[in-house]
């Protein structure tokens, strides 16, 4: 952006527009702290779609629902890994938010492989669902400093033992 070219966007529009926790995800991981980065609104949305409505917003509306008839123990939250904290003290942000979305795709990858929904043994579809809900809450917990109203309803959904889904976290942008 350069104001002299005039090729400036107003970030309170795209707030506006899209959401602070989608602008801030976008902005954190699309420019790094360290260096030059490009917005266009084309690729704000198709990382919106692709990352947060169709990776995160599909993975919890998908594991929510799977849950609705099972009851699930209440674990205190994960420790959050060296990797995790290092990456933020070195405020390579992009770098943290790569790492959560590789393990958004290998969690909704392992949900495909299991396919819950065809489980009919109750002992072994709550283990596998007790093992997503764990693995969400240490992505809500990775992501409050990125996207906390998210990471918040994140948490508060999946705080157990009861799971209800909820409204989308992100509806596609058309």
């Amino acid at each position: 952006m350069s104001k002299s070219l005039g090729n400036v966007i107003d970030p309170f529009e795209v707030i506006q527009k899209y959401g602070t926790d989608a602008t801030r995800y976008y902005l954190l991981r699309e420019i790094p702290s360290y260096g030059d980065g490009d917005f266009t609104y084309g690729r704000f949305e198709q990382l919106y779609n692709s990352d947060l409505a169709n990776g995160l917003g599909n993975l919890i509306a998908r594991v929510s629902k799977l849950c609705e008839n099972v009851i699930l123990k209440t674990k205190p939250l994960p420790q959050l890994s060296h990797v995790y904290g290092k990456n933020i003290e070195n405020f390579r942000f992009n770098e943290v938010l790569e790492n959560i979305w590789n393990e958004i795709r290998t969690l909704d990858k392992q949900i495909n492989d299991q396919e819950p929904w065809k489980i009919t043994e109750r002992e072994k579809l709550t283990h596998i669902l007790q093992d997503a809900v764990e693995a969400i809450r240490k992505i809500a917990a990775e992501l409050q400093p990125f996207l906390p109203s998210t990471a918040q309803n994140i948490l508060e959904q999946f705080r157990g033992p009861a799971i209800k889904s909820q409204p989308p976290l992100f509806p596609r942008i058309s």
